[in-house]
C-alpha cells in the first residue's frame, strides 16, 4: 500500500473509503479467472473465452464513457459508486447457478456493465477528494487497495477451491460487494469540487461535447488515419494515447485469451492457477506501491521499453505448449515468473499512461476522458479478445502467441509520437 505521510488527518478522512475498494476488488478481480475456469468446465473452447471476453469489452466500451460523463454532469461521484458496488452482488449469486456457456457469457457482461465505470468515476472521486493535492501519489494508493483486494480475493479463492466446487466462490464475491458498497456508505465524502463540473460557458461546453464524444474515439482508429503520417500529425498527445491503448491492448487481450486454458492443458489445477494469479497481483500490488510512482510519468520512451519488455514476455509464453506433449512436474513455475513480471510491468505502464491522460483532460472533464481511455483500451479487447480466441483455436498456443506480440509491439511507433513533457 501507498504512503500516506504526506497526507494530512483531513485527507486521509476523505480516503477512508478507499477500504471499500479492497472487498470490492477481491470480488471483481477474480471474476475473469473464476468465470474463465466455470466455462473451461462446462466444456468451453478458447473461441467460447474469446466471445465471452469480447462480449464484457463491448460493454465497456458501451458504458465506460457514460458512467464517467453521468458522474461529471450531475455532480456526484459517491451515489454512482455504490449503485455500481451493490448492483454487482446479484450478478454474482447468479453466476454461481449457470449450468450454460451462453447464460455464462450474458451474466459476465452484465458484471463489466457494472465494472467498466468504477475506475473513470472511482479515479477522479479520489484526485477531487484530495482537491488537487497529491493526486497521482494517490492514484497509485487507489490501485495498490485494488491490488489488495485482488491479492485477498484471489488467496481466499485459491484456499476454498480445494474443498469446493469453483462455482460456489461466486457466493463469497456477491458478499464482497455488498460489504464494499457499506463501507464507501459509511466511509466516502462528496467532494465538494463536483458543484464546479457545471460552470461552463455554452460554447465552450459544446467544443467539449464534440471533443469527448464517442465518435471520435473510433474515428482515430480508422486505418486510414494509422497509416496516413499527413492525417496523423493532426492528432493530439491524448489521441495518440487512445490509439497506442487500442493497439497494444488488442494483442494483448490476444494472448490473454489463451493464457487459462494453456494453463489447463499443461496439468494445472484450478486451485493452482488461482493461486498463480494471486501471487502475480502480490507483485503488481508491490510495483503500484513502492515502484509506479517514482517513475516520471512523462517519459514516452520508458513506456516504449515497457511495451518491449511486456512483448518479449509474450513470445516466452509462446514456448510453453511444448510442455503439453513433454510434460514436466515443475511445469508451472514458468506461467508462474512470467506472469509475475508481466503483472510488474502492467503497473509500470498503467499509472503513467492515465495520470497523463488526467493531465491533458479539459476542465471538468476529467471522468469523462478517463471513460474514452477505458474504451479506448475495450476496443481493443474486444477485437483482440474474439479474433485471438479464433486464431488460437484454429492454428494453437505458440502461432497465436507471437501473432499477439506482433501486434502488441505496434504501439511503440505510436507512443513515439507522443511529447509528454
Amino acid at each position: 500500500m501507498s504512503d500516506d505521510s504526506s497526507l494530512g488527518q483531513d485527507d486521509k478522512t476523505r480516503l477512508q473509503w478507499h477500504f471499500a475498494l479492497i472487498p470490492l476488488n477481491m470480488a471483481i478481480g477474480s471474476a475473469s479467472v473464476l468465470s474463465t475456469l466455470v466455462a473451461l468446465s462446462l466444456g468451453a473452447t478458447v473461441a467460447d473465452i474469446g466471445v465471452m471476453t469480447a462480449a464484457g469489452a463491448v460493454a465497456t466500451i458501451i458504458l465506460s464513457i457514460g458512467w464517467g460523463r453521468l458522474s461529471d454532469y450531475s455532480g456526484t461521484r459517491k451515489n454512482y459508486l455504490l449503485f455500481l458496488f451493490a448492483g454487482l452482488g446479484p450478478v454474482f449469486l447468479a453466476l454461481s447457478i449457470i449450468n450454460s456457456i451462453p447464460h455464462l457469457i450474458v451474466f459476465y457482461t452484465i458484471i463489466s456493465c457494472f465494472s467498466s465505470g468504477i475506475s473513470p468515476i472511482g479515479v477522479m472521486y479520489t484526485v477531487e477528494s484530495l482537491k488537487g493535492k497529491n493526486w497521482q501519489r494517490n492514484v497509485a494508493r487507489y490501485n495498490s487497495m485494488a491490488s489488495v483486494g485482488n491479492i485477498a480475493g484471489l488467496a481466499l479463492n485459491t484456499a476454498i477451491s480445494q474443498y469446493l466446487q469453483t462455482r460456489w466462490l461466486f457466493y463469497t464475491s456477491s458478499a464482497m460487494c455488498f460489504l464494499a458498497a457499506y463501507i464507501l456508505w459509511k466511509t466516502g465524502r462528496e467532494p465538494q469540487i463536483t458543484l464546479e463540473r457545471h460552470h461552463f460557458s455554452v460554447r465552450s461546453f459544446h467544443e467539449m461535447e464534440k471533443l469527448l464524444s464517442p465518435r471520435p474515439v473510433l474515428h482515430y482508429l480508422n486505418l486510414r488515419r494509422i497509416v496516413i503520417p499527413r492525417n496523423l500529425r493532426r492528432l493530439k498527445p491524448l489521441h495518440f494515447l487512445f490509439l497506442a491503448s487500442f493497439i497494444h491492448w488488442t494483442g494483448i487481450l490476444f494472448f490473454g485469451v489463451g493464457q487459462t486454458p494453456l494453463m489447463r492443458d499443461l496439468g494445472l489445477s484450478d486451485s493452482m492457477i488461482l493461486a498463480v494469479n494471486a501471487t502475480t497481483s502480490v507483485a503488481s500490488a508491490a510495483a503500484f506501491s513502492w515502484m509506479a510512482p517514482h517513475v516520471k510519468s512523462n517519459n514516452s520512451k520508458w513506456l516504449r521499453n515497457v511495451v518491449s519488455v511486456r512483448v518479449g514476455l509474450i513470445i516466452c509464453w509462446a514456448v510453453l505448449p511444448i510442455f503439453i506433449l513433454r510434460p514436466i512436474p515443475s511445469v508451472y513455475f514458468f506461467p508462474l515468473v512470467f506472469s509475475i513480471v508481466f503483472s510488474i510491468f502492467y503497473s509500470l505502464i498503467w499509472l503513467p499512461i492515465s495520470t497523463f491522460a488526467v493531465s491533458q483532460a479539459p476542465p471538468g472533464h476529467s471522468g469523462s476522458v478517463q471513460g474514452e481511455l477505458q474504451s479506448a483500451i475495450g476496443v481493443g479487447n474486444a477485437i483482440g479478445s474474439y479474433i485471438g480466441g479464433l486464431i488460437i483455436t484454429a492454428i494453437g498456443y505458440s502461432g497465436g502467441f507471437c501473432i499477439a506480440a506482433a501486434i502488441a509491439a505496434l504501439a511503440i511507433p505510436v507512443l513515439a509520437k507522443i511529447d509528454m513533457t
